[in-house]
């Protein structure tokens, strides 16, 4: 694979800063498509009804079992996310998809140039970024942040488990792009 047309995934819990090393990533290598899980969730829910689909219907960090929610979410979700990354392959384009459903032990086997779940940061600074740019309208209650650390902890685990990298993200995007040019070049 090159890094002139990547296939990217980027995973991590609410508040990690995913959509913004995808943008930065996307503005810096100029991607032809970037695409987040959540905008998928909310296509294959309007395929089907609340009542046959409840897992797709609400926010994972609102359910009662917020890591059993976004397992069944994720696996709702692995076809459409898969066809979007063998379109993006049989047309030669670059695409970068980012989401909190991209779970290690559904995409560890798939053929990326870069595939990473991000690190929750310290407690106040998630806290922050939980209600940042690109979610202005999102109100959460204590419970719903106990429930989003959940999700992390279990994406963390499931990371070291089928080996890929979890870290944290500031605005070190050079980090990733260096990792995008090694592997490019390897």
């Amino acid at each position: 694979m090159s890094l002139a047309k990547p296939i990217i995934l980027i995973g991590g819990t609410a508040g990690t800063g995913k959509t913004t090393l995808a943008s930065e990533l996307s503005w810096r290598l100029g991607l032809d498509h970037r695409i987040g899980t959540g905008f998928i969730r909310e296509i294959v829910k309007s395929q089907h009804r609340k009542e046959h689909c409840l897992e797709l219907h609400g926010f994972t960090f609102r359910s009662e079992q917020p890591v059993a929610n976004i397992v069944a979410q994720a696996e709702r979700l692995r076809p459409a996310i898969i066809a979007c990354i063998e379109r993006a392959r049989r047309e030669g384009t670059s695409l970068l998809v980012e989401g909190t459903h991209l779970l290690p032990s559904l995409y560890h086997d798939v053929t990326t140039d870069l595939f990473v779940v991000l690190a929750a940061p310290e407690l106040e600074e998630h806290k922050r970024r939980l209600h940042g740019p690109s979610h202005l309208h999102r109100q959460t209650t204590d419970a719903d942040f106990t429930n989003v650390r959940l999700i992390d902890q279990y994406l963390g685990s499931e990371a070291a488990r089928w080996g890929i990298g979890y870290e944290p993200y500031g605005s070190e995007v050079q980090k990733f792009m260096r990792v995008l040019r090694e592997r490019a070049n390897a």
